[in-house]
């Protein structure tokens, strides 16, 4: 189908626009979806991170309260911890009776 000027004056937004996709071929709708795809997977992995990062923090505030000055191996054990350790360690604070009891292997 080719698209004439009379033929897009007739058309509505949405139709004009179905058009133009079914004009395309697959690889011109493949080149429109990359930037997309790219950006929803950049908010994605900030927002994932932004969520690691306010566990990390929020543990670091409890142990700190806890426990009091944590000693540099606490702190770069929280900041590199994977968020399922982060939410391991923030169950186990509750009942540990020291830090290190708190990063134990549980075996």
């Amino acid at each position: 189908m080719r698209l004439t000027p009379e033929y897009v004056m007739d058309l509505g937004r949405q139709e004009l626009f179905a058009s133009m996709l079914n004009a395309m071929s697959d690889e011109e709708l493949l080149k429109l979806q990359r930037p997309a795809n790219i950006r929803q997977e950049g908010e994605l992995k900030g927002r994932q991170e932004g969520e690691q990062k306010g566990k990390a923090e929020t543990l670091t505030r409890q142990l700190q309260y806890r426990f009091g000055n944590l000693p540099s191996w606490a702190v770069e054990k929280v900041s590199n911890a994977k968020p399922t350790m982060l939410e391991e360690w923030s169950l186990r604070i509750l009942d540990a009776p020291t830090l290190e009891s708190v990063f134990a292997d549980p075996s």
